[in-house]
């Protein structure tokens, strides 16, 4: 059964501690061991947090959230120029970060990624490159480029989001400028990079027009949307093409131009798509690229959403929603 969190701010408050304590009060029904489940799933709005401002647990421009193993939510913003760090329920906990090229600093911070240690890597989108922070935002290091080529010393150009295979350490990179994908080890080395091989944008399979978010699935399937183009590729671990899907419209598996960014369910083999400002809502998909659901209208509203930017999962199938032209997160829980 879900359970509104909306009807007053008092009760919503001691519901939200006691849900995230028992996720089984929202995930009845919920086992998604086969098709037939993922295709009556259903969200509903839980609750929201946020507003327009540079104070703490405010936003200008959030772009993406993350969780860490104990599930405490972190939260980029482009025009802060920061990282917050929340509890699952929305209070806020601490931030890090200012406008620059320092170690520590951002200038336009994209994504968040984080490892099976807590260890959190911020895709520093403006400043070509990507920082990794501990827990508590202290710096650790930070690349403009992997720590190997084979025989050539390209620089990140305007990356955009990575992702990290929970159970290999392998990481994945869009590096956008470059049209291309770049597949790393967990220390960073060079493995291999598909896509372009000049840096110059294609509509072909297998290629990349300005190549935008980037996840894996629990079978170690990668998949790729791009912001010019309205479809989802689909690679093997090695960047061999499987399977795209999409086209350009605003029925169910169609999409807009200036596609945001997906997201992997990968406990559950999910996708969410977010289709972005011209038609905001969450597309869900199997992973072959069947439409099962949407999330979201637009709107100012509870469940309503103005220009998202990323959406992400927690353990218990809640759906976090980075809200952006609302200055707010909001969640969806299944019903």
């Amino acid at each position: 059964m879900f359970v509104n969190l909306a009807h007053t701010l008092a009760s919503s408050m001691l519901l939200v501690v006691f849900i995230f304590a028992d996720p089984s009060l929202i995930m009845e029904k919920t086992a998604f061991g086969g098709k037939d489940e993922l295709s009556s799933i259903k969200y509903c709005f839980n609750f929201k947090w946020g507003s327009q401002g540079s104070a703490d647990g405010q936003f200008l421009r959030p772009h993406d959230v993350n969780f860490d193993s104990k599930g405490y939510v972190y939260v980029s913003d482009r025009d802060r120029n920061d990282i917050q760090k929340f509890t699952p329920n929305g209070t806020f906990l601490m931030k890090w970060g200012s406008e620059g090229d320092k170690a520590g600093q951002f200038n336009v911070p994209y994504s968040i990624e984080i490892d099976p240690s807590d260890n959190i890597y911020v895709v520093d989108r403006g400043n070509d490159r990507i920082q990794k922070f501990d827990e508590n935002g202290t710096f650790v290091k930070q690349w403009d480029r992997p720590e190997k080529i084979n025989g050539t010393d390209q620089e990140f150009g305007s990356p955009e989001d990575m992702v990290i295979d929970q159970k290999t350490g392998v990481m994945y990179i869009t590096d956008t400028g470059n049209e291309r994908v770049v597949k790393l080890d967990r220390n960073f080395s060079y493995i291999l990079e598909w896509g372009s091989d000049d840096g110059k944008a294609s509509n072909e399979r297998g290629k990349f027009n300005h190549p935008h978010g980037i996840d894996v699935d629990s079978k170690g399937y990668v998949y790729v949307n791009e912001l010019e183009n309205p479809r989802i590729q689909k690679f093997n671990e090695n960047g061999i093409f499987v399977k795209q899907w999409g086209s350009e419209g605003k029925g169910p598996g169609e999409f807009t131009p200036l596609l945001e960014h997906l997201e992997v369910d990968s406990k559950r083999d999910m996708i969410f798509m977010v289709d972005g400002a011209l038609n905001p809502r969450i597309q869900v998909f199997d992973t072959d690229g069947n439409f099962t659901t949407s999330i979201g209208t637009s709107g100012t509203g509870n469940g309503q959403l103005s220009k998202p930017e990323h959406v992400n999962i927690d353990s218990s199938g809640n759906v976090y929603v980075v809200d952006r032209g609302n200055q707010r997160m909001q969640v969806f829980s299944p019903c």
